[in-house]
């Protein structure tokens, strides 16, 4: 007899598929019931292993060992007459019948039955709905997912803040979960309270998968009820309830529970790392914890008195417990968002508000040098220092464990482009958006990164501008016509412009906007009124030298940032005060000189000083500067009047007369309007060439197009305005 009879007479190749079938089957049903009970991964590979170690096991036992109706007996003690191994083979042909039915059954329910399996703690598993038709949008298949503001289901109205900080906490864990693409808190925070359906809110942020859930407060005790819903279908993925004692380790102990469950339904993985992470208690301390949250909710608002409440707050929360890291930190914050800064919304001088931070700063790195919000704030802290490589660096750790801030993003960003990183900035924009897609300032600053730029898709621009109109009317209004700006159509922005004026008189960006456009053709008066903290910008425009450099040195000696310290550079140049000039130029290479991507534009005015005064050396390094920059903007493929109006000067300071009158000729077609602007020192060598004077006619002849049309705008019979009175200078 051939060995292959053997082993078929042995029935060992009946054994075979029987183990193999019936080790999947386990596996299966191992698996379910494992992650049903939370065990570790670790349980079930050891349990494969064992299934795969069996294996010859099973084999050898076929081979060796035979049943009989005495019992099991060695193959070679059997008389051959005697065996049953037929009657065994039937039997295990029947076994293998029914192991492949239940192994297809279990299949098919796998394949086609909604729902996933029950998580740590479930008590409750609802299939709700169907598939959606074929016809709707289709909704993301990743392990993506959007937490929704949770309902404050206390008694007390008072409790709100409560229950959103347990949200912007939980939130955050999940984020530091790299397996789960997390949408950011300012996009979700739009939901608060929406008729929309889980469907429609997952079609507009991207999503997969929703989270949503009440917080109830009752004196020492607090519950908390989450659901995980599967978008496309509206099954229930996972849900539970926690009641325990309001305390603080009993918060932050739930906030992990939830995140690790809402891990575990969706199917993805945790490291040991994050688990640490999240499972981290920043304070023992309830009161400290109560008073950060009312100040977090408070930051958030972005108004001046806000942010001083805000500021007490953290401040009390530090005092309460001085080891409270994001205390510490929100303090910081604060403190750097009442500055005088432009971005900034208080009177505090910038230096002396990064003095006070910095202290708090640097006792939250050290109790917490891995947290997220931490290194963000300090990474801003960085920016306000014009340490720009060390703020990047810093976004960058904060970044990696929180991939999904909006903020953080926008920050890094900025960062990135002030570093000269124009491509890695353009990316950040369209990142941003992807993860903050419904955040009003993420749309407003992701459009205004996208425009006259390769990602300038006018369908996708309309999209986003018409999502932020629907978000907030003036702040989408805003947008356009910062958009129409960019693009050249002048016009057509001041008039959008107009409109926010009068919709919101108090948003005082737009009004800054609007007054350099109005200055920029000549309305000097217009743009006072509009802005009158805008003054000393528009002493420049209107080449009001003397003013201007007695304003801006004002500026410059109450805070010598590099922005004040440039700006007061180019208008002494304007003046005639080279030498002066030249002083703030060796001032800026002094601080600069080690990172000169930060110096911008500033590089290109700084060159022509320095050959104005006669030092060729120093000439030479800007020189240097100045060619890299306008490169990176070349290189980044940027399409606005400020690359042809930087091509246009670095040409002329290198004697390229045609490619500098190309350049600006190009720049007039994308909207460069300034009515001196072709009058500048910038410019001096070309005054004689007549194809420049041509442009500088052509350059006029816009000019007093668009103020024509502007003043049509503003005082014609059709004029556009309601309740805005312009400045009578502006009708004449």
């Amino acid at each position: 007899m051939s060995i292959f009879e053997e082993l078929k007479r042995r029935n060992v190749f009946r054994v075979a598929i029987a183990y193999i079938i019936l080790s999947w089957l386990m596996a299966q049903v191992a698996e379910l019931l494992l992650e049903t009970f939370g065990s570790p991964e670790w349980v079930l590979k050891t349990l494969l292993a064992l299934f795969l170690v069996g294996f010859p096991f099973a084999l050898f036992f076929a081979w060796a060992f035979e049943m009989t109706p005495e019992g099991i007996k060695k193959e070679k003690d059997v008389d051959r007459s005697q065996s049953i191994t037929p009657k065994t083979g039937h039997k295990l042909d029947r076994t293998i019948i029914v192991v492949l039915v239940l192994a297809l059954g279990y299949f098919a329910w796998d394949k086609f039955a909604d729902g996933t399996p029950s998580e740590p703690g479930q008590t409750e598993i609802v299939v709700e709905g169907t598939a959606p038709a074929s016809t709707e949008p289709t909704l993301p298949t990743d392990k993506s997912i959007a937490v929704l503001p949770f309902d404050n289901r206390s008694s007390r109205e008072e409790d709100e803040f409560f229950t959103v900080g347990i949200h912007d906490d939980l939130l955050t864990q999940l984020a530091q979960i790299s397996s789960l693409r997390v949408i950011s808190r300012t996009s979700v925070v739009q939901f608060k309270n929406t008729s929309k359906s889980i469907r429609e809110i997952a079609e507009l942020l991207g999503v997969a998968t929703i989270l949503e859930g009440g917080v109830q407060r009752a004196g020492n005790q607090v519950r908390i009820n989450m659901q995980l819903i599967d978008a496309a279908t509206d099954a229930h993925l996972w849900a539970q309830t926690y009641d325990r004692e309001l305390t603080t380790n009993n918060i932050f102990a739930i906030q992990s529970e939830i995140a690790t469950a809402v891990t575990l339904a969706m199917r993805a993985t945790l490291s040991p790392e994050e688990q640490t992470r999240i499972a981290d208690v920043p304070t023992q301390n309830m009161e400290a914890l109560e008073e950060y949250f009312k100040g977090r909710a408070e930051i958030d608002q972005r108004t001046l008195p806000a942010i001083e409440s805000a500021r007490m707050r953290f401040e009390h929360a530090r005092q309460l417990d001085p080891e409270f890291a994001l205390a510490l930190a929100g303090e910081a914050q604060a403190i750097m968002f009442l500055s005088d800064s432009g971005s900034s919304y208080g009177d505090i001088p910038e230096i002396e508000s990064n003095a006070m931070a910095r202290p708090l700063l640097e006792t939250a790195l050290q109790l917490a040098s891995d947290d997220p919000q931490v290194l963000a704030v300090y990474g801003l802290l960085e920016k306000n220092e014009d340490n720009g490589s060390a703020a990047l660096e810093y976004y960058a750790r904060s970044l990696a464990l929180n991939p999904s801030s909006g903020e953080v993003l926008n920050w890094n960003r900025m960062a990135l482009g002030n570093d000269g990183q124009l491509k890695e900035s353009m990316k950040m924009a369209v990142r941003m958006i992807e993860v903050d897609p419904m955040s009003m300032i993420t749309l407003f600053n992701g459009i205004a990164s996208m425009t006259n730029t390769p990602y300038d898709d006018h369908q996708k621009i309309e999209e986003l501008l018409q999502r932020l109109y629907d978000l907030d009317q003036g702040y989408g209004l805003f947008a356009r016509a910062m958009v129409e700006s960019q693009r050249g159509n002048l016009p057509a922005a001041v008039s959008l412009y107009y409109q926010v004026l009068e919709l919101d008189p108090g948003r005082s960006s737009s009004r800054s906007d609007l007054a350099i456009l109005l200055a920029l053709i000549g309305l000097g008066d217009e743009a006072v009124r509009v802005a009158p903290d805008m003054a000393y910008v528009i002493q420049f425009f209107n080449t009001d030298w003397e003013q201007a450099v007695s304003t801006l040195q004002q500026r410059y000696e109450h805070d010598p940032s590099a922005n004040n310290t440039s700006f007061l550079m180019g208008t002494l140049a304007e003046a005639g005060d080279t030498d002066a000039a030249f002083s703030l130029a060796q001032e800026l290479w002094s601080r600069f000189g080690t990172k000169p991507a930060q110096l911008g534009s500033a590089a290109l005015t700084m060159t022509w000083v320095a050959m104005k005064t006669e030092h060729p050396e120093e000439a030479r390094l800007y020189r240097e500067v100045a060619g890299n920059f306008v490169q990176n903007i070349i290189e980044a493929d940027l399409t606005n009047d400020s690359r042809y109006r930087h091509e246009a000067a670095l040409a002329t300071l290198d004697n390229r007369e045609d490619d500098a009158i190309k350049a600006i000729s190009m720049g007039l077609d994308k909207g460069m309007r300034w009515h001196y602007g072709l009058q500048t020192f910038t410019y001096e060598s070309l005054r004689d060439n007549p194809e420049f004077q041509a442009q500088v006619s052509r350059q006029r002849d816009l000019v007093e197009a668009d103020r024509r049309e502007v003043q049509a705008m503003l005082c014609g019979p059709d004029t556009i305005l309601t309740t805005w009175e312009p400045a009578p200078e502006t009708c004449l």
